[in-house]
């Protein structure tokens, strides 16, 4: 099974159990609408909370390209406040697990 494969299976179950076990403990994100750096703690505490609990939707989720080190996939996410976003996200991939994410957003709504 691919990596993506293992983090959309997680993702649609709303596992944050699963989700941790495939994040490298030194994972990091970087928060470009904000310059912020989150870890793993901080993922788990505040947007693994939210994927979790469902409020955050996530339609027409593709790989566009997979290797040994890198994820890149997008998605069509809602956010909370009902606004909705063309995502990019690429990953850094070490020992088989997230090292470093990154995203790119695009506002569809008007």
């Amino acid at each position: 099974m691919s990596f993506f494969e293992k983090w959309e299976t997680a993702m649609g179950n709303e596992d944050l159990d699963a989700l941790m076990e495939l994040m490298h403990p030194e994972w990091t994100m970087v928060m470009y609408s904000s310059g912020k750096v989150i870890n793993r703690d901080d993922y788990k505490q505040t947007i693994g909370q939210v994927v979790v609990r469902g409020k955050l939707t996530r339609n027409d989720v593709r790989c566009i390209y997979e290797n040994d080190d890198l994820m890149v996939e997008h998605a069509m996410v809602t956010f909370l406040n009902g606004s909705t976003d063309a995502v990019l996200v690429v990953v850094t991939l070490k020992d088989g697990k997230l090292f470093r994410t990154e995203t790119g957003s695009t506002p569809l709504n008007k």
